[in-house]
């Protein structure tokens, strides 16, 4: 799926970013919010493909996708923070704003 308004917000931020030296770390936050929208369009495009999925699966699935998402998400975030020793306000607000460009994005295409 296409994620314009989450392509363009991260573009922006990862720009104004790295005009005051913190680029490598709101690029490094928007590659997580994208991370973050490719397993939640892989565990979609897995679910639309098993149709006749009762509900119960279908719940199981759902939650197996957002605690992976979440854990993922969380997971890389501490290795920017921690390992990389990235800068966290670049990093936080890049993935904060990722996020937002992808409930957008959600909404669109609704």
């Amino acid at each position: 799926m296409v994620s314009i308004f989450q392509s363009s917000l991260l573009v922006l931020v990862v720009i104004a970013f790295t005009i005051y030296g913190f680029g490598l770390a709101a690029l490094y936050g928007a590659l997580v919010s994208f991370s973050n929208t490719w397993l939640f369009d892989w565990y979609t495009n897995k679910q639309k493909v098993v149709v006749d999925a009762d509900a119960q699966k279908s719940f199981r699935m759902a939650i197996k996708s957002s605690v992976l998402r979440m854990f993922s998400l969380a997971a890389l975030t501490l290795i920017g923070l921690g390992l990389l020793g990235l800068e966290p306000a670049a990093l936080i607000l890049s993935l904060v704003v990722g996020q937002v460009g992808f409930i957008l994005d959600r909404l669109r295409q609704k």
